[in-house]
């Protein structure tokens, strides 16, 4: 559920990453770990008495606790005799001959054998799973949560990314990606692919601004060969020239396809234009002017220098934690030797804040629609006192598709759903969302118009500003409850949670639960949003036009229309 805090829109994950919310974006929680008190003391009307911000947020969630891990380099029969037994070509004549199950060659015209349960429901533990934390002797940090499901999901993260980044080397995070699941010192590429069709597993590999993530979906026993697989793209990689070549037909095709995807496509230009010249305002994606610089020996520096085990995170849902920690500490000792990767780097990460610009981008392309999105910064981002506030503001404006059906979770209450989808037919679409990052985040509201009307939007958006001072207490208890709701229903995904986990400590150090952040949630006042949403347009906007723009107004305009919503006249 992270991602509906730092997410923006996608047309699959929109519903994850808007409901995503409170845990570190995106889509995915922190299991469970004791619950605490995110406002010890607190009572409303000590909040009222600060005018009604909450000053609490993830600063007051303690840090895990690591239990260190030994790398030991053990014989490999230890190893084989531990693996387990791979039966992927069929049912092996081993298996043939096992006569242990009590259902083996039962009729299926008799009725099955059941044992009354050994333990009564009276003892059964009604505590939630429990998030463990361990850290390897090299630096490499893992968490994992055991939910007793029979597919594990495991996330390795690396936090690296292009805001850490020159800007002349912005792209090396997407050629890594571009180089996920390829050759390594075991396997060659077309072997590891026919190992992970063997396994029935699904391996990804996403690149971000703050990290890289690769993910792999496996059935639970097979985690001890997934998992060398996995981490064989960081420890022993082949990096071969004619893998390398092949890069620059992908670029081109990423770039196709985001130039053919106008959601996506203004995404990142806002980034661009919001931070212009530095942090996240890098491009994520290699572009044509990079071909050059994709070289072998660029991405092998690049990995030695940003791909230390002290950057990486091995998070584990549905798997056993003492396993987990057992098979990523013979994965780094088989190759201690090797000298693959340094044991940890040199000094401690120098990251340049992010400096917030505003600024404006358009883009005027053949297309039957205007696209305009609108941003403001978040101050402090993950780590900010508004991080609660901003994201029930975000639920509470919602938004949705004009030709949206209705049905739960589907935003037909949000205030922009009500006061501009359905009263403006020009709108196609229009939805807030959020963004966080490390010290910095965005504040969006998206809208795909019909081009004669583009500069009708700003002046309907800022009507929508101001009405945030009549809330009503149903449309807030309604914004927190669905938020909650979101927060629990998207844990139940594995995936969520495991990305949750690694996005949580990449961005602060730290992994609180859904209980904790549904605290915060219940914390927000009326007051605090109307100080959020004022804080925000505080800050110069950020806008990006996509398509027939014509119609769209000067930046100096838009931005003296939001200077003066929410604010108190002189006398």
């Amino acid at each position: 559920y992270f991602n509906a805090f730092r997410s923006v829109p996608s047309s699959i994950i929109m519903a994850a990453r808007l409901a995503r919310a409170l845990v570190a974006p995106r889509v995915a929680g922190a299991a469970c770990r004791r619950p605490e008190r995110i406002f010890p003391g607190s009572t409303l009307a000590a909040r009222r008495q600060s005018r009604g911000l909450v000053q609490a947020g993830v600063d007051k969630i303690d840090p895990p606790r690591y239990t260190k891990v030994p790398i030991v380099v053990e014989e490999p029969e230890k190893l084989l005799a531990d693996m387990p037994e791979l039966v992927l070509g069929g049912r092996s004549s081993a298996a043939s001959t096992q006569t242990g199950s009590q259902f083996l060659g039962l009729p299926m015209n008799e009725a099955a054998p059941i044992d009354k349960a050994k333990v009564s429901a009276a003892e059964v533990s009604m505590d939630l799973p429990v998030t463990h934390f361990a850290e390897l002797e090299n630096g490499v940090r893992v968490a994992a949560v055991d939910r007793q499901g029979l597919c594990s999901s495991l996330g390795l993260f690396v936090h690296t990314g292009s805001r850490y980044l020159p800007a002349d080397q912005t792209f090396l995070p997407h050629m890594l990606e571009l180089m996920a699941f390829r050759s390594c010192a075991h396997l060659s590429h077309l072997r590891t692919l026919k190992t992970l069709e063997q396994l029935g597993a699904s391996a990804t590999c996403r690149v971000g601004r703050e990290d890289i993530l690769y993910q792999m979906d496996v059935l639970r026993e097979y985690v001890p060969v997934a998992l060398p697989l996995m981490l064989a793209n960081l420890i022993c990689p082949s990096v071969l020239e004619e893998e390398v070549a092949e890069l620059q037909q992908n670029v081109m095709e990423v770039q196709a396809n985001l130039q053919e995807n106008p959601d996506a496509l203004v995404v990142e230009l806002l980034h661009v234009a919001a931070y212009q010249g530095n942090t996240l305002g890098h491009p994520v994606y290699a572009e044509e002017q990079d071909l050059p610089n994709l070289t072998s020996k660029n991405l092998q520096d690049f990995m030695r220098r940003e791909c230390t085990p002290d950057k990486l995170i091995l998070v584990g849902v549905n798997v056993d934690f003492e396993e987990l920690c057992k098979w990523t500490a013979r994965s780094f000792a088989e190759h201690a030797r090797e000298g693959f990767l340094p044991a940890k780097s040199s000094a401690g990460r120098d990251m340049a804040p992010a400096k917030y610009t505003g600024g404006e981008l358009r883009l005027d392309r053949p297309n039957p629609l205007c696209h305009l999105m609108l941003g403001w910064e978040v101050e402090g981002g993950w780590n900010g006192k508004w991080l609660a506030a901003v994201t029930v503001l975000q639920m509470f404006l919602g938004g949705g598709g004009s030709f949206s059906t209705g049905g739960p979770g589907k935003g037909m209450h949000t205030r922009l759903y009500t006061e501009v989808l359905s009263r403006h037919h020009w709108v196609e679409s229009c939805h807030a969302s959020t963004v966080m990052y490390v010290d910095s985040g965005l504040f969006t509201i998206y809208s795909t118009l019909l081009p004669q009307h583009s500069g009708d939007f700003v002046g309907v958006l800022a009507r929508i500003f101001e009405g945030v001072k009549q809330i009503s207490d149903v449309e807030l208890k309604r914004a927190k409850n669905s938020l909650k709701s979101s927060i629990h229903m998207n844990l139940e995904m594995r995936a969520v949670m495991m990305e949750d986990i690694g996005r949580q400590l990449i961005l602060s150090g730290k992994v609180g639960t859904a209980q904790e952040f549904s605290k915060m949630v219940d914390a927000i006042t009326q007051e605090d949003l109307v100080q959020t949403l004022q804080h925000c347009l505080q800050k110069p906007p950020t806008v990006v036009a996509y398509g027939s723009i014509e119609k769209v107004l000067p930046y100096e305009q838009i931005a003296k229309t939001f200077s003066t919503v929410l604010q108190t006249p002189k006398k």
